[in-house]
């Protein structure tokens, strides 16, 4: 718990760094003379990462074993030479860093990082150098949810260059975490499925499904949008959020025949920035659907639906409108009317009925060759625009366009409290 907190109070802190270069920056801004080959003020040489901040947080899902960070040496104006920029780890800021944070980081060990190079160069008439890459490794050895310390400093620069003080180390807090740090953005994005298409061999695990669970974990930013699809077919099969005349708020799923469930409820309404597990299933043999909320059962129908089993390994390209998708549905593929504004990862689709005790144990994660689970896709890729399908049937979803992966992802296991 203390981690969480001072991690809370580093991203909160406005660096010193940031207000002395923003104001460095904007000391010309109301004066007229034309500094187009001159300047107001002495040249200094700083480091990009710590611009704004010079603390940056680096989570990682407690599975990541490598990572990586980049930094460049920046000049605030063009020099008339080339300005040779040093880098080094500086273990005696730790205490320094730990002191502003009020923490106890104990300092990164050397095994676990590599500087791609100890020096850098800004090319005369520019003013931003090749980057320099710390790779980290072995990272599965680090403590789960313990904080480390990594501050990276200018150490030297040639022909005098200043070094802008409060910009001049970026430290990095490094934390192996129990949770989920990866997820995926669907504003104005969502994903396709093409080994769903009918007649695709990888289709046929999706087709005849008695018993069918959708389950993902989910952080909506707005609900702008009448709808917020989470995945499944338009007028088919269709788990989302809001609905015509319905809180937009509202989980709802609509299965053959667009048998919608359940009633409308101010009492059942999700919260913008707020992690979410939710799942719904439903039974056609016993004709009941079930809706869960972080593994908590929020709404129960009897008598619900047509009683046909659920195929959804037979979608026609030359309809659109009615594809299996995650975070769109209906409407051409580039109208985003009702696609997902946030963020979505843990997708599963099974073909049994999963019970409150199962679906409540693994919110979070779930052995891929669990009996059952037909489509499971993790969105922990953290780049590029294809979701791999961890259950080895081979439908690897597809972004629609290019997918935007965002930091400072952290999904608490509220299993775990």
């Amino acid at each position: 718990m203390k981690t969480k907190k001072i991690l809370r109070s580093a991203s909160s802190i406005a660096s010193f760094a940031g207000i002395t270069l923003a104001a460095l920056l904007s000391a010309v801004s109301c004066d007229n003379k034309d500094y187009s080959n001159t300047s107001p003020f002495d040249n200094v040489v700083y480091i990009d990462a710590a611009e704004l901040e010079d603390v940056s947080s680096f989570t990682f899902n407690q599975t990541i074993a490598t990572g990586k960070k980049e930094i460049s040496a920046v000049l605030a104006f063009p020099a008339d030479a080339d300005i040779n920029v040093g880098f080094k780890v500086e273990p005696s800021l730790a205490g320094t860093y730990n002191a502003r944070l009020g923490g106890n980081f104990t300092m990164l060990d050397a095994k676990h990082y590599k500087l791609s190079a100890q020096q850098t160069v800004i090319p005369k008439g520019e003013i931003t150098s090749e980057p320099v890459t710390i790779d980290f490794s072995s990272l599965t050895d680090l403590e789960v949810d313990a904080g480390y310390l990594l501050p990276v400093t200018i150490d030297q620069t040639s022909n005098g260059m200043g070094i802008l003080g409060g910009s001049k180390t970026i430290c990095y807090v490094i934390r192996r975490s129990s949770a989920i740090t990866t997820a995926v953005s669907l504003k104005d994005n969502y994903f396709e499925v093409p080994g769903f298409d009918f007649g695709s061999p990888s289709a046929t695990v999706m087709n005849n499904m008695a018993q069918l669970t959708f389950e993902a974990i989910i952080r909506v930013n707005k609900f702008e949008r009448d709808i917020s699809t989470i995945m499944g077919i338009e007028q088919y099969c269709l788990f989302r959020i809001g609905d015509a005349g319905f809180p937009r708020q509202q989980l709802q799923f609509s299965s053959p025949g667009d048998v919608k469930f359940p009633n409308p409820s101010n009492n059942k309404l999700l919260q913008t920035n707020e992690w979410y597990h939710v799942a719904v299933v439903y039974d056609t043999e016993k004709k009941t659907a079930i809706m869960y909320v972080d593994g908590k059962e929020q709404s129960r129908i009897e008598e619900y639906g047509n009683g046909t089993p659920i195929d959804l390994g037979k979608q026609d390209r030359t309809k659109q409108a009615y594809m299996f998708k995650i975070g769109h549905s209906y409407d051409e593929p580039d109208v985003m009317l009702r696609q997902l504004d946030g963020e979505i990862c843990e997708v599963r689709i099974w073909n049994v009925a999963r019970t409150q005790e199962e679906i409540y144990q693994n919110m979070y994660s779930v052995e891929p060759t669990t009996p059952g689970l037909c489509a499971y896709w993790k969105f922990n890729e953290g780049e590029g625009d294809i979701a791999k399908d961890y259950t080895g049937h081979g439908n690897n979803a597809i972004a629609h366009s290019k997918t935007v992966w965002p930091s400072g992802i952290e999904v608490t296991q509220k299993n775990k409290e």
